[in-house]
């Protein structure tokens, strides 16, 4: 009996661990989104984005719902690192993302506030300007 008290127990604390580290993430997230400068320039905005993690942004856009993995496969780079770097991109409101079993999701963000409009506006003119440059 005592060991299913302690299983209940630790379950118990998981969730709660759990719960505190959504917290957590929801606190950071907004206190990023408010040091983050509103700039009015689309490109400008998209260049916001750190150089290390643009590739993980692309990648990102040219699927529809992606895992670590699948970013990495496009990029190159090891899954950790995307991991790290698809974070950062949802914190600071690029992307989306969601739990689906044990596997994490990142999308691209559909928020209707302007400022994501334009990020994604300049992605998207970014990405127009690289075709015809590249064919």
């Amino acid at each position: 009996m005592s060991d299913l008290h302690n299983n209940n127990e630790i379950l118990e604390y998981l969730r709660d661990m759990n719960d505190r580290l959504r917290s957590l993430e929801l606190r950071i997230a907004d206190l990023e989104s408010r040091n983050s400068p509103h700039v009015n320039d689309k490109m400008a905005a998209f260049l916001t984005v750190p150089d290390s993690i643009r590739k993980s942004l692309f990648a990102v856009s040219k699927l529809t719902s992606c895992t670590a993995d699948e970013v990495s496969d496009i990029t190159g780079r090891h899954r950790s690192i995307e991991n790290k770097y698809l974070n950062e991109l949802y914190r600071a409101g690029w992307l989306e993302r969601e739990r689906r079993g044990k596997k994490i999701y990142y999308s691209l963000s559909n928020k209707a506030d302007s400022k994501t409009n334009e990020y994604w506006s300049a992605v998207e003119e970014v990405e127009n300007k690289l075709d015809q440059l590249l064919g």
